[in-house]
């Protein structure tokens, strides 16, 4: 892909995931969503690139450099608690949507780059194990990446993976280091 400006390294891990993937025989589709600046529709700030991976559903947001669609989203200098309190508004808007409930929201992401980062959401029917894929963006990936890098200032430390758990209108959230 020529696209000046986005991360090759990015590029270049996802083509190669591809490859293993289709010659292991996975049934895999493709397909990308530009983000622009929505006061300048010609300033592409990032790309979710939505991977269809048999019946799961993966977007690896891929953004230009670290963080600079935070003010196009509201969130340059928010506190922690205010980035939660956005992601919780995200997450119950996305809830209601699905119509499911009595099922939990989970949202996982985790960094794959300083400017691109895997999100993965499905609803989960409490015990019973059962899921089902729901569709998330680049906004997902932007708060929780800001809530991440405000929690790395706190404890000090890098993280893996952050999951969001929403179900009766609370919201948790799990670091993984």
């Amino acid at each position: 892909m020529n696209n000046p400006g986005i991360d090759l390294l990015t590029w270049e891990r996802l083509r190669k995931k591809w490859a293993e993937l289709q010659s292991a025989g996975h049934k895999l589709e493709i397909e990308f969503r530009l983000v622009a600046d929505p006061k300048d529709e010609n300033n592409i700030l990032a790309i979710d690139v939505i991977q269809h991976i048999n019946n799961d559903l993966i977007t690896e947001t891929v953004q230009r450099k670290p963080g600079e669609a935070y003010a196009a989203l509201g969130i340059t200098g928010l506190s922690m608690e205010r980035i939660t309190q956005v992601y919780k508004e995200m997450m119950h808007e996305l809830h209601s949507r699905m119509g499911q409930r009595d099922s939990d929201l989970i949202v996982t992401m985790s960094p794959g780059s300083s400017t691109s980062g895997e999100v993965r959401g499905y609803m989960e029917q409490g015990n019973a194990g059962r899921t089902n894929t729901v569709s998330v963006n680049y906004r997902h990936y932007y708060v929780l990446n800001a809530l991440g890098e405000n929690m790395a200032e706190l404890v000090g430390d890098s993280w893996t993976m952050v999951k969001a758990v929403y179900r009766s209108d609370a919201l948790e959230f799990y670091f993984e280091y």
